[in-house]
């Protein structure tokens, strides 16, 4: 196990969790109503959320939440797909939103300015407001948060339910008050769970490679988790499964010493990932499942996607330190390396 002090990790963002939740919630949410307003809605016939990597998954969850509860035209692109294959039809009545926490992901800042060219209403959501991104979208949302999921997630929420209020949807003041109670209930949770995650990372660490698997608004999450971080984070190898899918080819893998993580959530495709937990449990026994039920109560499965990051958070940090490894090292990524 590497012996490193985990409030020197930049992965681990729980430290500050709570109170950048609180700021998000009182004041990145006041500035987004004012860009709003400087924005007429009633225009609006389509949303595109450009981003790269976990922003796109943040992005990719809001969509789903708009889906769920409106005819919201909500489309999500990764920057180079959206350079390359310019969806059709962008005009004054589409609003494109990029994401990037550091504000410099070129192709987010040339996906907004080609959007601007388009005549596109664009908004750059980015951690402060001397970014490239910032300054190019016509406006500007600057959370001044590290645990980017969180923001992430709360921002793309906040801009999808105020755009659907406006369109005459459900109001969805029930997840809104749910809201509230995120700084409080993550409080809880970083205080009651790391132990337990510290346990789970450790027998995680002896396996080479890892399969997560998911259904509903947790796919995003999946990928997120099972993919970019166990491949960027941890080094591990691992890969993303739709356990609605999970009958239609990935089955046939299944067997002792493969191992599988599950996000288990608590909206209506829960029986879906209860169905292959059971089977996959016929046959090997490496298997860890998050069940949201385990972890926190009594709040809207529209913040499955949030209350499930705390224990993930502190699984993936001390299933990286118990292979020796610091989450935060790269070999190739961040410009380590030409691509």
């Amino acid at each position: 196990m590497l012996s490193i002090d985990k409030h020197k990790v930049d992965f681990l963002v729980t430290d500050g969790m709570v109170d950048e939740t609180k700021n998000v919630i009182s004041s990145t949410f006041s500035e987004i109503d004012k860009v709003i307003n400087n924005v007429n809605l009633e225009r609006i016939k389509r949303v595109i959320f450009v981003a790269c990597g976990s922003p796109l998954c943040a992005c990719q969850t809001a969509k789903i939440l708009a889906n769920k509860y409106s005819n919201l035209n909500v489309e999500t692109y990764s920057g180079l797909d959206f350079l390359f294959n310019t969806p059709y039809g962008i005009d004054d009545k589409t609003l494109v939103i990029g994401v990037s926490d550091s504000g410099k992901t070129t192709e987010v800042v040339d996906s907004v300015i080609k959007a601007n060219e388009l005549g596109a209403i664009t908004i750059g959501v980015t951690k402060r407001d001397d970014t490239p991104l910032y300054k190019n979208a016509k406006h500007g949302v600057a959370y001044n948060a590290e645990c980017i999921w969180m923001a992430h997630i709360l921002i793309s929420y906040y801009i999808v339910i105020k755009l659907m209020q406006e369109q005459g949807f459900d109001t969805l003041s029930n997840l809104l008050n749910d809201i509230k109670k995120l700084p409080e209930e993550f409080a809880r949770m970083i205080n009651t769970y790391e132990h337990t995650m510290e346990k789970w990372g450790e027998r995680a660490s002896k396996w080479n490679m890892i399969y997560t698997v998911a259904s509903g608004n947790l796919l995003p999450m999946a990928y997120k988790e099972g993919v970019i971080t166990m491949l960027e984070f941890t080094w591990t190898h691992g890969g993303a499964l739709n356990a609605s899918e999970f009958a239609h080819g990935p089955l046939e893998v299944v067997e002792e010493g493969v191992p599988y993580v599950f996000l288990l959530g608590d909206d209506k495709t829960r029986d879906i990932t209860i169905r292959t937990i059971k089977f996959v449990r016929r046959y090997s026994k490496d298997v860890i499942v998050f069940d949201v039920k385990d972890f926190s109560k009594n709040m809207s499965s529209d913040l499955d996607p949030l209350l499930l990051f705390v224990p993930l958070e502190f699984f993936y940090y001390y299933l990286s330190i118990y292979k020796d490894h610091n989450p935060d090292d790269r070999r190739y990524y961040g410009g380590k390396v030409s691509y």
